[in-house]
Protein backbone atom coordinates (compact mmCIF):
# COMPACT_ATOMS: atom_id res chain seq x y z
CA UNK A 1 0.00 0.00 0.00
CA UNK A 2 2.53 2.38 0.47
CA UNK A 3 4.41 1.99 -2.84
CA UNK A 4 1.24 2.39 -4.17
CA UNK A 5 0.44 5.90 -2.58
CA UNK A 6 4.12 6.65 -3.41
CA UNK A 7 3.79 5.85 -7.25
CA UNK A 8 0.46 7.91 -6.68
CA UNK A 9 2.05 11.44 -5.06
CA UNK A 10 4.90 11.04 -7.99
CA UNK A 11 2.67 10.61 -10.56
CA UNK A 12 0.41 13.45 -9.17
CA UNK A 13 4.00 16.13 -8.77
CA UNK A 14 4.98 14.91 -12.71
CA UNK A 15 1.94 16.03 -13.91
CA UNK A 16 1.74 19.04 -12.13
CA UNK A 17 5.18 19.86 -13.18
CA UNK A 18 3.97 18.99 -17.09
CA UNK A 19 0.98 21.30 -16.84
CA UNK A 20 3.25 24.22 -15.19
CA UNK A 21 5.83 23.80 -18.05
CA UNK A 22 2.68 24.13 -20.41
CA UNK A 23 1.11 26.48 -18.36
CA UNK A 24 4.12 28.93 -18.25
CA UNK A 25 4.94 28.24 -22.04
CA UNK A 26 1.92 29.83 -22.70
CA UNK A 27 2.24 33.30 -20.90
CA UNK A 28 5.35 33.65 -22.67
CA UNK A 29 4.02 33.37 -25.87
CA UNK A 30 1.47 35.93 -24.33
CA UNK A 31 3.31 38.33 -23.03
CA UNK A 32 5.57 38.54 -25.56
CA UNK A 33 3.28 40.03 -27.56
CA UNK A 34 2.27 43.17 -25.01
CA UNK A 35 4.58 43.06 -22.15
CA UNK A 36 8.06 43.39 -24.02
CA UNK A 37 6.97 45.92 -26.22
CA UNK A 38 5.49 47.71 -22.93
CA UNK A 39 8.73 47.25 -21.53
CA UNK A 40 10.86 49.11 -24.19
CA UNK A 41 8.33 51.77 -23.90
CA UNK A 42 8.54 51.98 -20.27
CA UNK A 43 12.42 52.48 -20.39
CA UNK A 44 12.33 54.73 -23.31
CA UNK A 45 10.21 57.30 -21.02
CA UNK A 46 11.67 56.18 -17.49
CA UNK A 47 15.18 56.77 -18.39
CA UNK A 48 15.11 60.83 -18.80
CA UNK A 49 14.93 59.91 -14.64
CA UNK A 50 12.89 62.69 -14.09
CA UNK A 51 10.20 61.55 -10.77
CA UNK A 52 7.08 62.30 -12.17
CA UNK A 53 7.73 60.32 -15.34
CA UNK A 54 8.36 57.24 -13.23
CA UNK A 55 5.86 57.59 -10.59
CA UNK A 56 3.26 57.65 -13.56
CA UNK A 57 4.82 54.00 -14.61
CA UNK A 58 4.85 52.32 -10.91
CA UNK A 59 2.08 50.67 -9.38
CA UNK A 60 -0.08 51.74 -6.52
CA UNK A 61 1.57 49.37 -4.28
CA UNK A 62 5.33 49.96 -5.04
CA UNK A 63 4.51 53.82 -4.69
CA UNK A 64 3.28 53.36 -0.90
CA UNK A 65 6.39 51.32 -0.32
CA UNK A 66 9.00 53.79 -1.11
CA UNK A 67 10.09 57.23 0.76
CA UNK A 68 10.60 60.28 -1.85
CA UNK A 69 13.99 59.61 -0.36
CA UNK A 70 14.63 56.00 -1.75
CA UNK A 71 13.18 56.87 -4.76
CA UNK A 72 15.66 60.34 -4.86
CA UNK A 73 18.55 58.10 -4.63
CA UNK A 74 17.63 55.90 -7.12
CA UNK A 75 17.13 58.40 -9.51
CA UNK A 76 20.82 59.42 -8.89
CA UNK A 77 22.35 56.34 -9.50
CA UNK A 78 20.14 55.25 -12.31
CA UNK A 79 20.97 58.78 -13.94
CA UNK A 80 24.99 57.64 -14.66
CA UNK A 81 23.40 55.43 -17.42
CA UNK A 82 21.95 57.76 -19.42
CA UNK A 83 18.86 57.18 -21.82
CA UNK A 84 17.96 53.80 -23.10
CA UNK A 85 18.55 52.75 -26.45
CA UNK A 86 17.58 49.44 -26.87
CA UNK A 87 17.06 45.88 -25.45
CA UNK A 88 19.58 42.88 -25.72
CA UNK A 89 18.21 40.25 -24.20
CA UNK A 90 15.09 39.94 -22.79
CA UNK A 91 14.01 36.33 -20.52
CA UNK A 92 10.46 35.84 -19.29
CA UNK A 93 10.50 34.38 -15.81
CA UNK A 94 8.87 31.58 -15.51
CA UNK A 95 9.05 30.61 -11.75
CA UNK A 96 7.10 34.35 -11.65
CA UNK A 97 4.63 33.20 -13.75
CA UNK A 98 3.90 29.97 -11.77
CA UNK A 99 3.51 31.44 -8.64
CA UNK A 100 1.73 34.40 -9.96
CA UNK A 101 -1.31 31.67 -9.85
CA UNK A 102 -1.46 31.51 -6.44
CA UNK A 103 -2.03 35.68 -6.42
CA UNK A 104 -1.68 38.25 -8.45
CA UNK A 105 -0.44 38.08 -11.81
CA UNK A 106 3.35 39.52 -11.68
CA UNK A 107 5.56 39.23 -15.05
CA UNK A 108 8.88 39.33 -13.99
CA UNK A 109 11.97 39.60 -17.19
CA UNK A 110 15.54 40.15 -16.82
CA UNK A 111 18.03 40.62 -19.45
CA UNK A 112 20.33 43.22 -20.98
CA UNK A 113 19.81 46.60 -22.27
CA UNK A 114 21.80 49.64 -24.19
CA UNK A 115 22.03 53.42 -22.37
CA UNK A 116 23.97 55.90 -23.61
CA UNK A 117 25.93 54.70 -20.40
CA UNK A 118 26.59 51.19 -21.78
CA UNK A 119 25.42 47.80 -21.42
CA UNK A 120 23.51 47.78 -18.31
CA UNK A 121 21.37 44.59 -16.98
CA UNK A 122 17.62 45.22 -16.09
CA UNK A 123 15.48 42.60 -14.03
CA UNK A 124 11.69 44.10 -14.10
CA UNK A 125 8.68 42.80 -12.29
CA UNK A 126 5.40 44.49 -13.91
CA UNK A 127 1.39 44.53 -13.33
CA UNK A 128 -1.14 44.91 -15.64
CA UNK A 129 -4.00 46.83 -14.89
CA UNK A 130 -6.80 48.16 -17.23
CA UNK A 131 -4.61 47.39 -19.96
CA UNK A 132 -1.49 48.62 -19.21
CA UNK A 133 1.33 47.08 -17.27
CA UNK A 134 2.93 49.12 -14.57
CA UNK A 135 6.01 48.11 -12.93
CA UNK A 136 5.98 46.78 -9.40
CA UNK A 137 9.34 46.40 -9.22
CA UNK A 138 12.84 47.08 -10.87
CA UNK A 139 16.68 46.93 -10.85
CA UNK A 140 19.17 48.24 -13.57
CA UNK A 141 23.05 47.54 -12.88
CA UNK A 142 26.01 47.90 -14.86
CA UNK A 143 27.39 45.15 -16.34
CA UNK A 144 30.63 44.33 -16.10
Amino acid sequence: MHVQTLRIIVAAFLTLAIMLFFYTGREKDYYSRSAEPAITQILKEISSWDKSLLLLHLAPETKQAITDEQLENILTDYRQFGRFKSLQELNFSRMASAFSLIGEKHINYSGKADFEGGEISLNITLVERGGFFLIYNFALSKTT
